[in-house]
């Protein structure tokens, strides 16, 4: 993610380097929605993680915008419709609980599925993380399912949202580095932590989120 971040702000797109870095950095967000998968079976109180996925959200917005225009919004509804990662993941994790209810089948848990998928468009990876999400959910005793569907939505649903942003499919083809996150998936053992490092992990990653960004916001103002 880092990697990811440094080229965005800091390395010209279509040099090798922006491309490279940019490559390796499309493995973070299915990593993450991996996890999250993961934290989702083990945990007992999911509601608890989506007030911490969603209170970090929040404090991680003005930085995230900030980082990705380099100014703050003209308006609220700016502001408001261009959504940090940890909002997707926290629209995600909603999906799973309602996939996990035993009502999916109910016209309108059906319904509630739709408008929770369609907020995920205004989140940073917008469809494909509560995709990731139901894959990783449905097929966690396949490896082989799981491989075949996620292969087959990054490339045929990332191409759809995210083809239209760049000049050439040349430049856009980093963003087939999603499937390269099939190999630290499959090296996973499903094995939990000790408890320090459970808390340790549990934490990280949310404060690293909006500090990393903020350190790169900064250096950018002191560099460029």
């Amino acid at each position: 993610m880092t990697v990811d971040h440094i080229a965005l702000l800091f390395f010209s797109a279509g040099t090798l380097p922006y491309y490279l870095m940019r490559l390796f950095g499309r493995l973070a967000a299915p990593i993450m929605t991996y996890l999250l998968v993961e934290g989702f079976r083990h945990t007992k109180n999911r509601k608890r993680n989506f007030r911490r996925l969603i209170c970090f959200a929040a404090v991680s917005q003005p930085v995230y915008f900030l980082f990705m225009y380099n100014r703050m919004p003209e308006n609220a509804m700016k502001y408001l419709l261009h959504w940090n990662v940890l909002f997707t993941l926290a629209v995600a994790l909603l999906v799973l609980m309602l996939f996990d209810s035993q009502k999916i089948q109910t016209a309108p848990s059906l319904i509630l599925l739709g408008v929770l998928i369609s907020l995920s468009h205004f989140g940073d990876w917008s469809y494909l993380i509560p995709a990731w999400a139901i894959i990783f959910l449905c097929c966690k005793n396949n490896f082989r399912a799981t491989a075949i569907l996620y292969a087959i939505t990054s490339a045929v649903l990332g191409t759809l949202i995210f083809l239209k942003q760049f000049e050439s499919f040349a430049v856009f083809s980093f963003q087939f580095g999603t499937l390269l996150a099939l190999i630290p998936i499959s090296l996973y053992n499903s094995e939990r932590g000790t408890v320090r490092h459970k808390e340790l992990n549990r934490w990280f990653f949310y404060v690293y989120y909006p500090a990393h960004m903020l350190v790169l916001v900064v250096l950018r103002a002191i560099l460029c």
